[in-house]
């Protein structure tokens, strides 16, 4: 099981953002549209339990390539970050495990997170420039650890990147982008 040892900030220009990136170092991968149907239970309540199960549907805007992923994140391990476990796993008919969540009680929730993400990478960082409907635009940094133990260690690399690129730690959001939907919905 992978641990997600991530950060997520607002940012004002995000072109700006993906300049100062490629500055240091970060080369772009493909820019993406992302649609996620987020899912929840009154057997077992992800939002109370800070957990989330949802199903992504992609397509790479240069290829026209598509995909799904079922994704389950565990809840957040500490007070800084947005790091957390997360199990995913392609899937080949996003409808047929969307079917089999509704007849275990699992029922999709009524805002669904749409974005365009434009994906950079530095080799061990990935950055998610995004453009999320309904809410604006926000640069997520991270970095995939295999054990507990590294959280702290990626974190600070995480760290230096944001300095390096005009923002600090203080400035991150541990809020999802699903949450911040519901919250001006509200």
């Amino acid at each position: 099981m992978a641990l997600e040892a991530e950060i997520k900030i607002p940012v004002n220009d995000l072109e700006t953002v993906i300049k100062r990136l490629k500055q240091e170092g970060f080369q772009e991968t493909e820019v993406c549209r992302e649609e996620d149907t987020y899912f929840n239970s009154p057997y077992y309540d992800m939002k109370e339990k800070d957990k989330a199960l949802r199903i992504r549907r992609s397509r790479n805007m240069q290829t026209g390539e598509e995909w799904a992923q079922l994704n389950c994140k565990g809840a957040k391990l500490d007070q800084i970050s947005m790091a957390r476990k997360e199990l995913e796993t392609e899937i080949r008919e996003p409808e047929i495990i969307e079917g089999i969540l509704k007849e275990l009680g699992f029922e999709p929730l009524s805002i669904q997170v749409i974005k365009t993400r434009r994906t950079l990478s530095n080799g061990e960082i990935t950055a998610a420039a995004d453009r999320v409907e309904g809410l604006g635009e926000f640069l997520e940094l991270e970095i995939i650890a295999e054990r507990e133990n590294q959280r702290e260690e990626c974190l600070e690399k995480i760290s230096r990147i944001l300095r390096a690129i005009g923002y600090k730690m203080e400035q991150t959001v541990r809020t999802s982008y699903l949450s911040m939907l519901f919250g001006k919905r509200a």
